[in-house]
């Protein structure tokens, strides 16, 4: 008879097209991200940027038991990076010509282009990463978002490879948490040694991937067997969110170039995001399943890459014109005009982010059944 605790446990397959927990959990991710760009005059709104790492640790789980499950399939990389492209790419190319091009032909005044017209190689390359680290230019940031595009579109370029050398889920979990050791000490080396440490740690690929790795290792873990996370792991994740937030909240230190985030804060927080995700997907908690099921949760997930893409430059074009508007007709309160045009350009991102689904990019994921 086969012990139950050693089956793998049920994870959403290379094939299942729709998972609304997941979805849901995207959904908190864009939120999170929508609130820091666009209502960061709230004090607490400005720990939205951690809905990057959600993404990545998301982005990290699923990806690696796509590849657990599909190591011995025919087509393994032209099937991944397949699916990938026509996930990825169409959006993400257009935007770029949107952005670049055709905006700032109808009036260069709704967006500063210069720089990333003249560093415009990076972003066809998906290395747009790079120049953050080094650039002086602080004027130009109507394209700076995309910097965490570019750090997934690397994972993916070479963690197909990784998992087929190593094959086996222990080895996985074994190489992840090496990699975090070698992250946070190289954090750790940089922030001693660089003055430019911010830019490091926020934009480069191999000091911001703690999500990427952790997610990965959860996927690892629920493969090998569900007993084990079920007694170790979550008890270890859960002290962990209380310790995050006594020490993180309580004590009000949001910035990501405060010391002990620098050196652990990732980390520490995409290990509270992987037990959110293992609560989502394998149902052990009805209540957070139930959550992450709700119906808008699930819309903004669906939506959450044309939303991040999108929700920015939206915002930049939008804000000025409408800020002046308000303050000229109603003569409202300064927190109400910047509640106001939040709530405006949220709406239209996420508009624009449904209309291109339908009208654009759903196109090229309907390619994706021939893969």
């Amino acid at each position: 008879m086969t012990n139950p605790d050693s089956i793998p446990v049920k994870l959403p397959t290379a094939d299942r097209t729709h998972y609304p927990a997941l979805d849901g959990l995207r959904g908190v991710a864009i939120i999170l991200v929508i609130l820091y760009h666009n209502f960061n005059f709230i004090e607490y709104f400005n720990y939205g940027w951690l809905g990057v790492d959600l993404f990545f640790v998301l982005s990290g789980f699923l990806i690696t038991n796509i590849l657990l499950r599909s190591l011995n399939s025919t087509g393994y990389f032209k099937n991944f990076y397949s699916r990938r492209i026509l996930r990825i790419f169409p959006l993400y190319y257009l935007s770029l010509f949107l952005f670049l091009y055709l905006i700032p032909a109808i009036d260069p005044r709704l967006l500063d282009m210069h720089y990333y017209l003249d560093h415009q190689v990076w972003f066809w390359t998906y290395l747009q990463n790079w120049p953050l680290i080094f650039r002086n230019d602080v004027n130009a940031n109507a394209l700076n978002h995309y910097w965490s595009l570019a750090i997934e579109e690397q994972y993916y370029l070479v963690w197909p490879l990784v998992v087929l050398l190593i094959k086996k889920p222990k080895g996985i979990i074994i190489f992840c948490v090496g990699m975090l050791v070698l992250v946070i000490a190289a954090r750790v080396y940089i922030w001693n040694n660089s003055e430019n440490f911010p830019a490091y740690e926020r934009a480069f690929l191999f000091t911001r991937i703690d999500g990427i790795l952790i997610g990965s290792m959860l996927a690892a873990i629920c493969y090998i067997n569900s007993s084990f996370l079920r007694k170790y792991f979550t008890s270890f994740l859960l002290i962990l969110t209380v310790a995050n937030y006594l020490f993180y909240l309580l004590k009000k230190n949001l910035q990501p170039d405060f010391p002990v985030w620098a050196i652990a804060g990732f980390t520490t927080f995409s290990f509270v995001f992987a037990l959110a995700i293992y609560e989502a997907v394998m149902k052990e908690n009805k209540f957070i399943n139930f959550i992450f099921t709700n119906p808008a949760l699930t819309f903004l997930g669906k939506y959450s890459y044309g939303i991040y893409i999108f929700h920015w430059p939206i915002t930049l074009i939008i804000r000025p014109y409408f800020s002046n508007l308000m303050q000229s007709l109603i003569k409202a309160p300064v927190i109400w005009q910047q509640i106001g045009t939040g709530i405006l350009c949220t709406v239209i991102a996420i508009v624009i982010s449904v209309i291109s689904y339908h009208l654009f990019e759903k196109h090229f994921l309907n390619l994706k059944k021939y893969f």
